[in-house]
């Protein structure tokens, strides 16, 4: 019985180079996306995206808390470049969470929450929280 999650930060805009934004922060995308770009497994995106996760985990029960902590901690020494990316590029800052919940119900549900470390990171960056959910 195991459940699936990630945790990751999204900068999302109109029309920006995801590029740009990785050399303006110093820190490369974990993934990106360009407006209209094309891709056979979705629909053309309708804005472009910067992306940093640590990945998925597997576990029996996934701990939300520790992921968006483990990934603030690899984010902080970029806090003051994520924000000032956030004004300059005209971005919208989230934090995603995405869950894989088995559906045994057995198993035992995410442990879901913020540590105040992640709320004082997500706010000094402008930040909102995404939480899908999906079964497996």
């Amino acid at each position: 019985m195991t459940s699936t999650g990630e945790v990751y930060l999204g900068l999302y805009g109109d029309s920006f180079e995801p590029d740009e934004v990785s050399n303006f922060i110093g820190l490369e995308a974990t993934r990106v996306k360009r407006k209209g770009e094309c891709n056979p497994q979705v629909p053309l995106p309708r804005t472009s995206a910067w992306k940093f996760s640590l990945g998925t985990v597997e576990a029996a029960v996934v701990d939300v808390y520790a992921l968006s902590n483990d990934l603030v901690f690899r984010l902080a020494p970029f806090e003051s470049k994520i924000a000032e990316a956030v004004k300059k590029f005209g971005l919208e800052a989230e934090l995603q969470v995405v869950l894989w919940i088995d559906q045994d119900e057995a198993a035992s549900m995410p442990a879901l929450g913020f540590e105040r470390r992640v709320l004082d990171f997500l706010a000094a960056i402008g930040a909102t929280v995404d939480i899908d959910m999906y079964r497996n």
